[in-house]
């Protein structure tokens, strides 16, 4: 029975590590530690004669994990790795490679994990052992961020690309040109400042996502904006660095737009601390077949919880849209 389930995308200031929050309740078990120390290959027999193992800490010098190494530890629930490890990595107890791209290990005993954004592949028998709901849930978490896993030159349509002459675009016909409007070369600056070519789009986007929360100020102003005003209002906020939560959605937006997403900004309200809601703006970027807000002026307020959420998770709900402006250069 599932007694809690719940996810959750956090990007932590300072660190800056995004990832999504798994939970279920499972029952508890006796800790039966495992030192995988002094060994360079951990493989389906390292732990045959101990079936009841619910920890294990991989030293430095392994090189090698079979991907049925843990098969049959259904008691496992925690796997911690050496920070001097070169090929190996964990977090919140499961096994992955060193850059966290792909997991290797969900112990099968484990009650709730986060899942980092960067994780984007599931190896061969590392759900071994899950259970149903639960390895449904990661399973979709981990899709949907591959659904953004390609690199720059992988992504289809038009968007800004490195080159050794700056960050330019790529047009609908594969064409190179110079970024040929203000909001055009204002977006590409902040895209060349906080990424490079090497990365995925959703670390792209991640890094522009923080762009907001360490570069950028709030500016209240009381005016609610009508009209086609969503590319002076990014203008506005990139050339001066403060604004308000619509000038916030609308640089996002061309931003996100920027990188290949398709992007919308969206009016409506949100929850008032004081009670009743109050006007608000946010950004939707599509990923893969889902929309999901991304609330860069919230983030900015209130440290966590606006990096692609849902609008049934949403923090500072109820929130209600009310008008949606499709972002296009």
């Amino acid at each position: 029975m599932i007694l809690s389930a719940r996810n959750k995308n956090r990007i932590h200031k300072g660190a800056k590590i995004a990832a999504v929050l798994i939970s279920f309740a499972l029952a508890a078990s006796v800790t039966v530690d495992a030192e995988a120390t002094g060994l360079t290959e951990i493989n389906a027999m390292t732990f045959r004669k101990d079936p009841d193992v619910t920890t294990v800490h991989i030293g430095s010098d392994v090189t090698s994990i079979t991907s049925d190494a843990f098969k049959g530890l259904f008691k496992l629930r925690s796997i911690t790795v050496s920070e001097k490890n070169p090929f190996y990595s964990s977090f919140s107890d499961c096994l992955y490679n060193k850059n966290k791209t792909e997991l290797l290990c969900f112990p099968p005993a484990l009650s709730g994990a986060e899942i980092p954004a960067s994780v984007t592949s599931i190896g061969e028998n590392a759900l071994c052992g899950v259970g149903p709901e639960l390895k449904a849930q990661i399973k979709s978490v981990i899709e949907s961020q591959a659904g953004g896993s390609l690199t720059e030159d992988k992504i289809p349509g038009e968007h800004f690309v490195h080159t050794q002459y700056g960050v330019k675009w790529k047009d609908s016909k594969g064409n190179i040109v110079e970024p040929y409007s203000d909001i055009m070369r204002l977006t590409a600056s902040v895209v060349e400042a906080c990424t490079d070519g090497t990365m995925t789009q959703n670390k792209q986007l991640e890094r522009c996502f923080n762009y907001f929360i360490n570069e950028v100020s709030y500016e209240r102003e009381t005016d609610v904006p009508r009209g086609d005003w969503t590319s002076d209002y990014a203008r506005q906020i990139l050339l001066s660095g403060k604004g308000n939560c619509y000038k916030y959605a609308a640089a996002f937006g061309y931003i996100a737009r920027g990188l290949g997403f398709d992007t919308k900004v969206c009016c409506g309200t949100v929850a008032s601390a004081k009670g009743g809601t109050t006007p608000h703006a946010w950004t939707e970027v599509k990923i893969k077949d889902k929309w999901y807000i991304f609330d860069t002026e919230m983030q900015d307020a209130k440290g966590n919880g606006y990096y692609k959420q849902t609008y049934d998770k949403y923090p500072a709900g109820p929130i209600e849209k009310m008008a949606v402006w499709t972002i296009h250069y």
